[in-house]
């Protein structure tokens, strides 16, 4: 069995005491999660997986909520962004933020259980600068502070069935939470999964409002702690559906199919998976396929194709990737709501960047290395270098990344992102520099 350095699956038994509303029970496999460390593992496998905690068993509906859960992620963030634009000289933002989340998870109580997450963002004032200085990401369009109720939703299990009904937290190819900033993406909609065997599960999903960082439009005054439509007023959201088949360990073949109103019917078909050589050395690979169906005049059509392949050995990794996004002249493909699939993206840019720009055929791709460390007083540091590039004809996209990722403990965890960006698809010449930082306590 390969030592995975970016898979942490734990598994426990949880025993219940008895009493007036909990009677014994034992849950198996109670928690999943996936440690996503740098920008190359995040596109393995298992990353559009559900990560969930079975919640006690009440044998009344007052024992649901006598035998709540409360939990909470406390984030420190900071961020500095230096910007130059044609011929103007450089401009600097800077923000400091704290905030994370707190929620709760009631009792489960014939199999349905209720959810709630507030997600806060509170600027520090003390060392933010005034509102014209300061750095949009943590903040609202009015560039103020803000807290929201991002998930409340009722969870219903009955064996091999889950479903969640509200506002969720979902990761799909073309929805997902982006928990790049402050505030992750979450949907407001119905999401279930069918797990028809141990290799074998499809999703279904209905969307069709979300918030978050990715949905922040300034232009448009639409803020990130505030619910908007998808694409518009007059759309009705997002159906999907899937099936992921488990072909061999940590390995999966995936077909997606979206549709998106007023948008687009996204079809995404992906081969992810892990070859081993030996206990010490293995490879990550994929291929992946989208395919854009214009609806109501939207110019998203098109066709994306991607390859990746990494290599691992005793905590070193190097890899590549490429994406081609392939549109008829005006058309141009999208990342849907959330990071997007494609191998290629960075921590900023993205194929859908250029694609949007140049509304012609576009090319991607990105080279990297990385070493986390597995033993010692660095053990759960991970280090990565990655440049990538985004381009059409003579103009292009480049960006250089540097990243850190420390996870001390399952409580403690940090992540710094120092980023170079270079834009040629305008007239005028943009760039920036941009460090990152954010400290993460959950509890």
């Amino acid at each position: 069995m390969l030592e995975l350095t970016y898979l942490a699956l734990n598994s426990e038994i949880d025993y219940i005491k008895e009493s007036q509303y909990i009677q014994p029970v034992m849950l198996q496999k109670s928690s999943s999660e996936l440690a996503k460390v740098g920008l190359f593992n995040t596109k393995t496998a298992g990353r559009f997986e559900i990560v969930k905690k079975l919640p006690k068993v009440a044998n009344s509906f007052n024992g649901m909520f006598d035998y709540a859960d409360a939990y909470g992620n406390i984030r420190i963030a900071y961020i500095d962004s230096a910007h130059e634009i044609g011929p103007t000289p450089k401009f600097v933002k800077k923000a400091s933020a704290i905030g994370g989340v707190l929620g709760m998870n009631t009792a489960s109580y014939n199999g349905f259980a209720a959810h709630i997450a507030t997600y806060i963002s509170q600027s520090i004032s003390a060392i933010n600068p005034d509102k014209n200085s300061i750095n949009e990401d943590f903040f609202n369009t009015d560039k103020d502070s803000f807290a929201y109720v991002a998930e409340v939703n009722i969870n219903y299990t009955l064996n091999n069935f889950h479903t969640m009904i509200g506002r969720i937290k979902i990761e799909t190819p073309y929805a997902d939470s982006d928990d790049i900033r402050m505030a992750a993406n979450t949907f407001e909609g119905a999401w279930a999964e069918v797990a028809i065997s141990e290799n074998l599960n499809t999703q279904f999903a209905f969307l069709n409002r979300w918030a978050g960082y990715d949905s922040q439009d300034e232009a448009a005054g639409l803020s990130q702690d505030r619910f908007k439509p998808l694409v518009d007023e007059q759309s009705f959201g997002m159906l999907l559906a899937s099936v992921i088949y488990g072909y061999a360990p940590e390995s999966e073949l995936s077909f997606w199919y979206n549709y998106v109103d007023r948008m687009s019917a996204i079809t995404y078909i992906e081969a992810v998976g892990l070859f081993g050589i030996d206990k010490n050395m293995y490879i990550d690979y994929g291929l992946q396929w989208s395919h854009f169906q214009e609806l109501e005049s939207s110019h998203v059509a098109g066709d994306v194709f991607g390859a990746m392949l990494i290599g691992h050995c005793r905590g070193f990794y190097v890899g590549g990737a490429y994406n081609i996004a392939m549109v008829d002249d005006g058309d141009f493909i999208s990342n849907g709501f959330g990071g997007g699939p494609y191998y290629t993206s960075l921590d900023e840019a993205s194929i859908e960047a250029m694609s949007v720009a140049m509304k012609e055929t576009s090319e991607a791709y990105r080279i990297g290395s990385g070493y986390t460390f597995s033993s010692g007083n660095l053990e759960g540091l991970n280090i990565e270098l990655v440049y990538g590039k985004m381009y059409h004809k003579n103009v292009s996209i480049i960006e250089r990344d540097v990243l850190l990722t420390y996870k001390s403990t399952r409580m403690w965890s940090a992540k710094a992102v120092y980023t170079t960006f270079e834009d040629t698809t305008t007239n005028e010449y943009n760039t920036f520099n941009r460090f990152h930082f954010k400290i993460d306590y959950s509890f």
